[in-house]
């Protein structure tokens, strides 16, 4: 079940209603009343024949739109060749969005003339200039519209200050009344309690003191909740306190009634008094009294009926914040109301002219119609709650809510269309507000069971889709990701088939706009388009992207799969950009091509762009190919160990066309893919550690292999580096005889990681092995003779030589 806020937004639909409203009522301004240009000196002569055909067509509502109709295109036709001559047009003659342009400027022209013809209807005050002029030559005229004008301003401060003078004096005895009446309406609202006197002795403690407005918040909780204890003991209780009540108001109703005849009592009284008194005087303060009367006596009826602040003399069964909204509002209309009367009538007697009048009156009830709509709007809570009130279930329950959150639509739609029907004078619009209604209600409630059906439909398919086919855990992920773009897709659908709706109950020509080849019809077809081609493109966009992240746990699932997971992580910045620009270009190309822009010269354009690039960016597509295929063929990863173009270090990044190589020395080295000649990487399967070692020829070849074997079982056998070793020394032999040593080499397989650390430490042992076994490691040495010395004499007890010694004789 659709819940009530996936409905479509009521504001939304009350503002395409209002524009609807509005474009309908200035189509049914009469045109006699559109003729507002004034009448020009030289009018054309016609025949009385040729005027008797024109009034025939005039009158005739078919003739007259078919004249209509010619005459529009002829101003469309000429304005198109205009255009034309102008310059090229960016859309095609025949595309949809040449056809949307020209619709939109045919409706905005014929808009704002019907607009610019309801305003001079509405509001006509060409007819001040001349009454201005007229009232400035004439003295006799002027000095009679002052004098009812100082009348009326006279009788209206002077009645005001006596007023609120009597007012003041009549608080007291209405103070009374009012405690009173509170005395007896709170021991009318305790009922059930079990001491009676004690109740009645509450009720005299209370009269005691002196009542106010401010009596306390525990006071007017217990207020409201006797009186909401009252509501559920029948019509005949409430009848009974109304009824127990009604004295003290109908005592209040007279004291607030005796200010109000304050004003037919000055205006007797300046009548009476006044030596220049006359017939237009005595008319003007008659009037003026009746206005006051009759708005001085709606607010005293409203203000015994409603009681605000002072819930012991309401004769209205609501709670305070009622009463005081109510009765504010409707002080303030009816205020609105008198003093606007009252001025339209002063300005009336002054010799403004009917239709300047007519239309002050036009605009201070449309003045009066927009407070009425703003009290609307801020009763909407209100009412939202009183629907809401309680814990009520079913058919009357939802009712009851749905009329919460639709009426104020339909109270607007009355409040401006019955003051646009009369400032207008619509014929017959009244009729046509009330078929407006109906049938737009009508339509409201259909598309209410559609976007039901739809929601339904939607939620279902995200639900249940799932279960047709077998989906992953992320493949559900990614599906439900799409589930609110589609809610505003079609919250989006249903608001146009409202208007839609909306349109073809008010008389809107749609069967001819959505016919085929109208422009409804190809807007359509270009929508379904541009949808399908967005949906094809979201399925190639998650479908690769749900290929990539397969494909991914799968490497790296897959022993000694870091590597191939960390190459295919870089792949896949780079796929997704490439299929991002080919989707964005193909798709946005088909939206173009669907409104109507012409694509040939764009793809021409992008054709040249793209050879120029290619001309002036080979390098740089060079590298980006090139990176690609080095990384698709594993041969760098971030942190491997390679040499590249004779630069040793590690990989610390790789972007879309550079490779980043920290030396040992610190520095950073960025070479283009396309500038690799040469990659040695150190990190790829094993590794070796090349062991070369430098003996004597005194020395025996064998006890060297031994003594090699030897630090290659320890090293094996030590836990810092038997991890590392992962086979046996590989002796390769005696390679080379040098001048005064033996080159004795092998190696030792060991992990990539593992080659610097293994061979360091093989040479460090290695020297202190060969120093245990007596193995002699040569260094270079040289012999400076000397010429012309005599034999150096011999001691008898000759020092001990070393080893060194005697082979640097022996080499002598």
């Amino acid at each position: 079940m659709l819940p009530i806020s996936r409905a479509p937004s009521c504001r939304a639909l009350f503002a395409a209603l209002m524009i609807l409203m509005s474009g309908l009522f200035a189509g049914m301004v009469p045109p006699a009343q559109a003729q507002t240009a004034p009448a020009t000196t030289a009018a054309p002569h016609i025949t009385a024949d040729q005027a008797r055909q024109l009034a025939s067509v005039l009158n005739d509502e078919t003739r007259r739109k078919e004249f209509l109709t010619t005459l529009q295109n002829l101003t469309q036709a000429q304005q198109g060749g205009t255009q034309g001559a102008n310059g090229p047009s960016k859309l095609k003659p025949d595309g949809l969005g040449a056809e949307i342009l020209g619709s939109a400027t045919d409706w905005s022209r014929l808009a704002s003339a019907q607009a610019h013809s309801l305003l001079r209807t509405v509001v006509d005050v060409r007819a001040i200039g001349p009454w201005w002029r007229h009232m400035r030559n004439s003295e006799a005229d002027r000095k009679e519209s002052l004098k009812l004008l100082l009348r009326a301003l006279g009788l209206a401060f002077v009645s005001t200050g006596l007023f609120y003078a009597l007012r003041f004096l009549l608080r007291g005895p209405r103070g009374r009344i009012e405690a009173m009446a509170r005395i007896k309406g709170r021991a009318a609202l305790i009922k059930g309690e079990d001491d009676r006197q004690a109740a009645e002795e509450a009720v005299e403690r209370e009269a005691a003191s002196t009542p106010s407005e401010a009596t306390g918040e525990s006071e007017e909780g217990q207020d409201k909740e006797r009186l909401s204890r009252l509501r559920h003991q029948g019509a005949l209780a409430r009848l009974m306190l109304v009824l127990k009540r009604l004295p003290y108001s109908l005592l209040c109703l007279i004291l607030d009634s005796l200010p109000v005849l304050v004003v037919p009592f000055i205006a007797l009284l300046i009548i009476v008094i006044d030596p220049d008194a006359d017939e237009s005087t005595t008319a003007l303060l008659r009037a003026l009294s009746i206005t006051a009367l009759i708005a001085g006596g709606l607010i005293v009826a409203v203000r015994t009926v409603l009681a605000p602040r002072r819930p012991w003399l309401r004769l209205a069964l609501l709670s305070d914040s009622a009463a005081v909204f109510l009765f504010d509002w409707t002080r303030l209309l009816v205020i609105t109301t008198g003093i606007s009367a009252a001025a339209l009538e002063t300005l009336d007697d002054c010799g403004l002219p009917d239709r300047v009048v007519e239309a002050l009156l036009k605009i201070v009830t449309l003045v009066l119609h927009l407070m009425v709509a703003v009290m609307i709007m801020r009763s909407r809570p209100r009412v939202m709650r009183l629907c809401d009130r309680g814990d009520r279930r079913g058919i009357g329950a939802n009712a009851l809510h749905l009329f919460g959150r639709v009426w104020w639509v339909v109270a607007l739609f009355f409040d401006m269309g019955l003051w646009l029907v009369w400032a207008a004078e619509i014929h017959h619009g009244y009729a046509a507000i009330w078929k407006l209604f109906l049938r737009s209600a009508v339509a409201l409630v259909l598309m209410r069971f559609v976007s039901i059906i739809l929601y339904g439909v939607l939620e279902r398919v995200f639900r249940t889709a799932p279960g047709w086919v077998a989906l992953s855990e992320d493949t559900q992920t990614r599906f439900s990701r799409y589930y609110a773009p589609a809610q505003r897709v079609t919250s989006v659908v249903i608001v146009v088939l409202t208007v839609l709706a909306l349109a073809s109950a008010w008389g809107a020509p749609v069967k001819a706009l959505f016919g085929v080849g109208g422009l409804g019809y190809r807007l359509i077809s270009s929508s379904m388009t541009v949808l399908i081609a967005l949906f094809l493109g979201v399925l190639v966009w998650e479908a690769t992207n749900l290929t990539l992240e397969r494909y991914a746990r799968k490497v790296g699932a897959l022993d000694g799969g870091a590597a191939r997971l960390a190459r295919v992580r870089t792949l896949q910045p780079m796929i997704r950009i490439v299929l991002l620009v080919l989707l964005v270009a193909v798709i946005g190309l088909t939206i173009l091509s669907e409104i109507g822009v012409n694509v040939a010269p764009l793809l021409a354009g992008a054709s040249i762009f793209g050879v120029a690039l290619g001309f002036g960016s080979q390098k740089l597509v060079q590298d980006f190919i090139n990176g690609i295929f080095l990384l698709m063929e594993n041969a760098l990863t971030v942190g491997d160990a390679v040499t590249l173009n004779g630069t040793y270090g590690v990989v610390e990044h790789l972007s879309l066309r550079t490779v980043h190589v920290r030396a040992n020395d610190g520095s950073m080295n960025i070479f283009p893919f396309s500038s690799l000649g040469q990659i040695i990487n150190y990190n790829r399967d094993f590794a070796r550690a090349i062991i070369i070692a430098e003996t004597g020829y005194e020395t025996d070849t064998d006890d060297v292999v031994a003594a090699i074997n030897e630090i290659t079982a320890e090293m094996r056998a030590d836990e810092r580096f038997g991890a590392l070793i992962i086979d046996d020394f590989q002796m390769w032999g005696v390679d080379a005889l040098n001048q005064t040593s033996v080159t004795v080499r092998g190696t030792l397989p060991t992990t990539t990681a593992g080659r610097w650390p293994v061979q360091r430490e093989f040479y460090r042992r290695m020297k202190k092995t060969f120093e245990a076994h007596g193995i002699h490691l040569p260094y270079p040495t040289r012999f400076v003779e000397v010429k012309g010395l005599g034999p150096v004499p011999q001691k008898e007890e000759t020092a001990e030589r070393s080893p060194g010694q005697n082979t640097q004789e022996a080499g002598a």
